[in-house]
């Protein structure tokens, strides 16, 4: 799919095509390699306060519920 062709679907489509794409990464059989730049910042963000971040769970939910929201206005 181009650029171009995304470009003219409605809002709508394209959120729904991001979940369809979002969920396709939700296998366990695959594996992706992780570059070196990314360990190293997984890394550095370890060693600092963790008392700020969000757990991936909660922000799918708020982005759900906003989704929701949007869908529903």
């Amino acid at each position: 799919m181009s650029r171009n062709e995304i470009a003219k679907m409605s809002v709508e489509e394209r959120v729904a095509l991001m979940e369809e794409l979002w969920a396709s990464f939700d296998r366990d059989d695959l594996e992706y390699p992780m570059p070196e730049w990314h360990e190293k910042v997984l890394n550095e963000r370890a060693d600092k306060d963790k008392s700020h971040f969000i757990p991936l769970a909660e922000v799918k939910r708020n982005l759900q519920k906003e989704l929701n929201a949007y869908r529903n206005s």
